[in-house]
């Protein structure tokens, strides 16, 4: 089953993570990790790690923002596996992104997981003028 993990500074992946649970109920396969200020990164960077090594079935990773050090971490970690097909990558989480992939966790490879992702993220940022 292919998994998500969340990750973002401070606690926003957690509270990304709480208020799906509150929508959608409990997710399995979705993880979170928070980078709160004074965290040791190295230890982070072997968290997200294994983490990614124990999804065997491959893991889509969101994060908060592009350049930022989940994203960094988690972009090294990708960089250094052999099989690159095991691991994708999103970032700019936003909620409508994090609900719409979890009614498919599990349900479909990791890469069509990031394609509905992307395609979420961005349907999900809406100008109400130009609804209207």
């Amino acid at each position: 089953m292919s998994k998500i993990l969340l990750l973002s500074h401070g606690n926003l992946a957690r509270e990304v993570w709480a208020t799906s649970k509150m929508v959608l109920g409990v997710v399995p396969g979705v993880e979170y990790l928070t980078l709160p200020s004074g965290t040791d990164l190295t230890q982070y960077e072997a968290d997200i790690r294994r983490k990614v090594e124990e999804a065997e079935d491959g893991i889509l990773i969101l994060t908060d923002i592009f350049g930022g050090t989940p994203f960094i971490t988690a972009s090294r970690i990708y960089a250094s596996l052999e099989d690159k097909g095991k691991m994708e990558i999103v970032t700019g989480m936003n909620l409508a992104m994090v609900l719409q992939v979890f009614n498919f966790v599990g349900g479909v490879p990791v890469g069509e997981l990031k394609s509905i992702a992307v395609a979420a993220g961005v349907e999900g940022i809406v100008d109400l003028k130009e609804r209207v």
